[in-house]
């Protein structure tokens, strides 16, 4: 008789009694992407893997370790997405969005596909949501984005976590920088271990990737390396400062990590993470930042870009969740993983944060102005109405409940 056969390592089943809270998530997310004015797109689950290649960089971890890369009968290299970002660039080039009124703004909710081995709350496949706005430089954007998935986690009742900020610059500042740190890195190779002094020889930048999990001995050595927030030009540091100020302002608490960069070669200026409580490397819950480079990079017209990948379904993410309402008193954390004790409660939702849902005037104005016909920005305005009166009715609403 055959052994029995068990769901793929690394993966995992949403069963019946997971799928309130699956359904909670992934509904607020599909909630608040409409109320800012995101429209839903889908992709192919599988791509070229030369849109990976190209857009991550040869020297990333997700190239070199994680890709679930095969070729098919017509002897085509495929990839399985391992990220949403690259996908939703190429399907606006592909069909011709950035002939719409920008920024596009898109998201989708897909799994992805890592090979790497599968951590504490980690899995190769996991769902993710992707947040993008394509085709606007304005730093309003980035602080919108950021603002959406701290609402996302105040609507949910998540209380356990926190966010990291910095800027990584753009094409002019970086080069000067990049020739700093290499002849510090040079300088001081024996203080670095052997995953470190890899990428120093592709892309020393990310050197600082995945900084916790670094040794200790590692982390002192980086910690005296030079920051490439010493080095950002006049347009650069304009823009982080503008960022910090609309966070600021909607009451978004951070903290600017000057070691903080992303795992992907197309990410640039504004990066960001946030964290979850799990005490290991995979405590980030979401991670994101701009991307002026990456449409170019895939054949489109020069267009700036910022979004976020948001990954749930594992206990990363719900590991988070917090609430009052179980009897196990104020607090009390609900993980998701084997022997959590499902079902578990779900959190009521908790009050409207003291700032708006929908885009800013100010990011909306230059959405409307920069429409194609009159036609076209009477539509971008009747759009953004009807989320502000939702947002009233809403608000309304919940202050008689």
């Amino acid at each position: 008789m055959s052994g029995k056969i068990e769901r793929p390592k690394g993966t995992h089943d949403v069963v019946p009694a997971e799928m309130p809270l699956w359904q909670r998530v992934t509904g607020e997310v599909e909630r608040l992407c409409g109320l800012y004015g995101y429209r839903r797109v889908m992709t192919p689950v599988f791509e070229d893997t030369a849109l990976f290649a190209r857009t991550s960089g040869q020297g990333s971890d997700v190239v070199q370790k994680e890709m679930y890369t095969f070729t098919d009968r017509s002897d085509r290299s495929l990839t399985l997405r391992p990220e949403g970002t690259a996908p939703i660039c190429r399907a606006y080039v592909e069909h011709g969005m950035h002939r719409d009124p920008q920024p596009a703004k898109l998201f989708t909710i897909a799994p992805m596909y890592r090979y790497g081995a599968p951590g504490k709350g980690r899995y190769r496949e996991h769902w993710q949501a992707s947040v993008e706005a394509i085709g606007s430089a304005d730093p309003a954007i980035d602080a919108e984005l950021i603002q959406l998935y701290d609402t996302l986690l105040h609507r949910l009742g998540v209380t356990s976590y926190h966010l990291e900020l910095n800027s990584i610059g753009c094409r002019s500042c970086r080069p000067a920088y990049l020739a700093a740190l290499g002849s510090w890195l040079e300088a001081n190779e024996q203080r670095l271990d052997a995953d470190t002094r890899a990428k120093v020889a592709t892309s020393p930048l990310r050197v600082f990737d995945n900084y916790l999990a670094k040794p200790e001995a590692v982390r002192a050595a980086l910690d005296e390396a030079p920051k490439i927030g010493e080095s950002l030009c006049a347009e650069c540091v304009t823009h982080f400062a503008t960022v910090r100020a609309d966070l600021d302002e909607t009451g978004v608490a951070y903290t600017l990590v000057p070691t903080l960069v992303r795992g992907l070669d197309y990410y640039s200026r504004t990066t960001w993470e946030f964290i979850g409580p799990m005490d290991n490397e995979n405590s980030t819950i979401s991670g994101g930042g701009r991307y002026d480079y990456l449409v170019e990079e895939i054949g489109g017209p020069p267009t700036p870009g910022v979004g976020f990948g948001a990954t749930f379904g594992n206990s990363s993410f719900f590991g988070c969740f917090t609430s009052t309402d179980s009897g196990a008193g104020d607090g009390a954390a609900f993980p998701l993983s084997a022997g959590a004790g499902w079902p578990l409660p779900c959190p009521s939702p908790p009050p409207l944060p003291n700032r708006p849902l929908p885009p800013s005037p100010k990011t909306m104005s230059a959405t409307i102005t920069a429409s194609a016909t009159p036609a076209s920005r009477e539509t971008a305005f009747f759009n953004w109405s009807g989320a502000l009166c939702a947002n009233s009715q809403r608000s309304i609403a919940h202050a008689t409940t």
